[in-house]
């Protein structure tokens, strides 16, 4: 983007704490125009009177679209424009694949996928009439890499980085660029109260969360990741011309990435011969 950070104006969601709050923290002290939705506006009074003309803090609970419909409009109103989107919005849910309560399951992806994409939908007439604009989704190295105990969480990640992809090649004409953010272990509250572990556990997976639940006690507090570093290299990347498509945070995202591909290449070439022969033989 050519405009200044005074002219630009940024829409983040989930910015009460972690990334959200790092980031949202970061472009006012440069200078940005910033509209940080969140579920409790008190979170953020210390910011609103520290830049009483720079932030606004719109009530949103991103499971209602209506909200978010709102919150756009009002930054419109005020700014003219919206500049960067940031889908930061969204929790952790922990369990087996075979006893997390369905209604947990559908609870993440209507925070994690429909409500991104509900504000996706709400900045979208604004970006394109204005031919251009970036779309941030924070997704998570679970994104492309699922480990057990993690499946759900996983999925409304690997959902995300498949709305990016296809976004990032449907807003091409527009000039809007879409990044799918996937950040490894960072020193946020991620792996403590923003994550949630299931109301029921069956009794036969009690040796696999004894090994999860320690990985995260572990963890929490200790991650590698400085979660500034990456709030800056976020905005770093939406002032890129040509940002990346996906962008792994953090020396676990960067190495998990590799061994992913990896595999993923082994496993075709292994089978090559056989999963060509699939197809209908060549016309004689």
């Amino acid at each position: 983007m050519s405009r200044t950070p005074s002219e630009t104006v940024w829409f983040v969601t989930g910015s009460s704490t972690g990334f959200g709050l790092c980031l949202v923290e970061e472009l006012l002290s440069t200078g940005y125009l910033v509209s940080g939705t969140l579920r409790n506006p008190d979170a953020l009074s210390h910011l609103r009177e520290q830049y009483p003309d720079r932030l606004i803090t719109p009530v949103v609970d991103v499971t209602k679209p209506e909200q978010t419909r709102s919150a756009v409009a009002e930054t419109v109103a005020k700014w003219g424009r919206i500049d960067v989107l940031a889908n930061n919005a969204g929790y952790g849910l922990g369990g087996m694949i075979e006893d997390v309560p369905m209604e947990e399951v559908r609870e993440v992806f209507e925070t994690n996928v429909f409500g991104a994409i509900e504000t996706i939908r709400a900045v979208l007439p604004t970006m394109r009439d204005q031919r251009s604009g970036v779309i941030l989704n924070v997704s998570s190295i679970v994104g492309l890499v699922a480990y057990r105990g993690s499946g759900f969480y996983a999925a409304t990640k690997h959902a995300l980085e498949a709305v990016s992809e296809s976004l990032s090649i449907e807003l091409a004409g527009w000039g809007i660029k879409v990044v799918a953010i996937e950040p490894g272990p960072f020193r946020t509250d991620f792996a403590g109260r923003s994550y949630r572990w299931p109301s029921q556990r069956m009794a036969e997976y009690d040796e696999l969360y004894e090994v999860v639940f320690k990985i995260y006690g572990n963890m929490n507090g200790s991650q590698a990741g400085d979660p500034l570093r990456a709030a800056k290299l976020m905005i770093e990347v939406s002032e890129c011309p040509e940002p990346p498509l996906r962008l792994p945070m953090g020396q676990f995202a960067y190495e998990e990435t590799e061994l992913y591909v990896e595999s993923i290449v082994s496993d075709r070439e292994k089978w090559k011969d056989r999963l060509l022969a699939t197809d209908y033989p060549p016309e004689p």
